[in-house]
């Protein structure tokens, strides 16, 4: 009968033999390498209220849109009611509702895309920085550090 070796059995092959290197928990993978890293996310100017800049690419905006998102980045990770986004950048307008305010958010969200790059993953990434708040209001969900206003 033949005999199959136990499992339990060790061998003396070491890593060098198959070309590993040893990997520790703090090196960073080889996919990690190819993720562009940015300190920071946002950089909004108000000398040029007709661009952004976000990560690193510049995105072209409304005057309305930019007046938005220049508001939302003085008040980061605050909810800004409907109400106070109104009363502030439409002022006297009779005409102006919280659709237009989330509309104006969503043709942000679009340019930014477009910019840099439509996918499922930047979805998910601008969805949730440039965030609406249901029956509340919207925010810009970004910490001060990954925030640049001048």
């Amino acid at each position: 009968p033949t005999t199959l070796p136990s499992p339990l059995k060790t061998t003396s092959i070491t890593s060098a033999s198959h070309n590993l290197q040893p990997v520790s928990a703090s090196s960073p993978s080889k996919t990690e390498n190819c993720k562009p890293t940015f300190v920071t996310i946002l950089e909004i100017d108000r000398h040029h209220p007709d661009r952004i800049i976000f990560e690193g690419k510049e995105v072209k905006l409304t005057p309305l849109a930019f007046s938005l998102l220049y508001l939302l980045a003085q008040n980061p990770k605050e909810v800004l009611i409907y109400d106070y986004l109104i009363d502030t950048i439409w002022k006297e307008s009779e005409d102006a509702t919280y659709t237009q305010v989330t509309f104006h958010l969503s043709k942000i969200r679009r340019a930014v895309l477009k910019t840099i790059c439509h996918n499922k993953r930047n979805i998910k990434k601008v969805k949730e920085i440039f965030k609406v708040i249901s029956r509340r209001g919207i925010m810009l969900n970004l910490a001060e550090d990954k925030l640049k206003i001048s």
